[in-house]
């Protein structure tokens, strides 16, 4: 008997894995991250809708009470200005959903496969160190950032009837993050940020501290120093109409001659002022009687009008930083990981 040899398989690189099994692979590594994600945003919008529906419900009873400014409307107005000072604890919550997004699914994402050296293992499965990290990147990416995007028209909604009554304006920077395009970008930008943390760092706890101190930094200095010049604030004598709330950005003094003056020069002529202007609850009162020895208020600010232009330069900015951060990843990871 002759044995028949089998045909030898051909040297040579075995096939990519298809990008829509390095997909699943993905999802179910990370289906946990994914979910966590999905029970906070989902928890927190059962939320918002049950009481957003109350809210507009004592808003209806606000705007339908007549006369306005009488007992019983005031008694009447009452649930809806508590429900304002609830919604303040909502939106302090709210804020932290970006840092989270980047500390607990961002920063892990590589640095826990490069600390534990599993990623080794998915190199030799026929993916390859880019694109094992493009396809996480990118499904991740995609998810937290369609699911911040629809979360803030839900928070927009919940909010509005605030806005109606002048309560705050939406230039307000504890508000301006959350809706719009902003909160999507600020979510993309903390998962941009972890992930390169955690290429960087290589370990996964102090890559979740770098991405919480890189976001809260970006997130304090934006609306304190980078906003704001987003545009010439406008600039008027006194102070802007409340009725259409602005950002007020800066508000100074000049002396009868023209010059500009500080606090201190300010409180010495009050000083000065009768007890009747002192005492006053009124601040039109501490005005006119400053207007009356020629000292000057100017204010600059930034109207409300300016919402969507300022959602738009910030949303561009934060996009392409995001993006750069992850090509930044990606090739860092071709690098560093060789």
């Amino acid at each position: 008997m002759t044995a028949v040899a089998a045909p030898a398989r051909p040297a040579g690189r075995p096939r990519p894995v298809p990008w829509s099994k390095l997909g699943w692979v993905t999802w179910r590594q990370h289906r946990a991250a994914l979910a966590g994600v999905a029970v906070l945003l989902g928890g927190l919008a059962v939320y918002l809708l049950i009481t957003g529906l109350k809210i507009h419900g004592d808003y209806q009873a606000v705007v339908s009470c007549h006369p306005a400014g009488s007992a019983a409307c005031e008694v009447a107005g009452r649930p809806f200005a508590g429900d304002h000072q609830t919604a303040g604890y909502v939106v302090f919550i709210l804020m932290l959903i970006p840092a989270l997004v980047g500390v607990f699914v961002g920063a892990p994402l590589l640095a826990r496969e490069l600390e534990t050296g599993t990623f080794r293992f998915a190199w030799t499965q026929g993916c390859g160190r880019l694109r094992w990290a493009a396809a996480k990147l990118t499904l991740l990416a995609i998810a937290v950032t369609a699911a911040a995007g629809a979360f803030s028209l839900l928070f927009s909604w919940y909010y509005q009837p605030f806005f109606a009554e002048r309560l705050d304006g939406v230039l307000a920077p504890q508000l301006f993050n959350l809706r719009g395009v902003d909160f999507a970008a600020w979510t993309l930008l903390a998962f941009a940020l972890g992930a390169i943390a955690g290429v960087l760092i290589r370990r996964t706890v102090p890559a979740m501290a770098a991405s919480l101190t890189a976001c809260a930094g970006l997130g304090l200095a934006t609306p304190l120093f980078l906003r704001k010049h987003y545009q010439a604030p406008v600039t008027i004598k006194g102070s802007p109409s409340y009725n259409n709330p602005p950002w007020v950005v800066d508000q100074w003094y000049t002396a009868p001659n023209g010059a500009t003056v500080g606090q201190q020069t300010i409180r010495n002529v009050m000083a000065h002022a009768p007890a009747s202007v002192r005492n006053s609850l009124n601040p039109n009162t501490a005005t006119a009687y400053l207007s009356a020895h020629h000292y000057t208020q100017w204010s600059a600010y930034h109207p409300e009008s300016r919402f969507w232009h300022f959602q738009l330069i910030e949303g561009g900015w934060l996009l392409v930083l995001s993006l750069i951060l992850i090509a930044a990843t990606v090739w860092l990871v071709r690098r560093r990981a060789a």
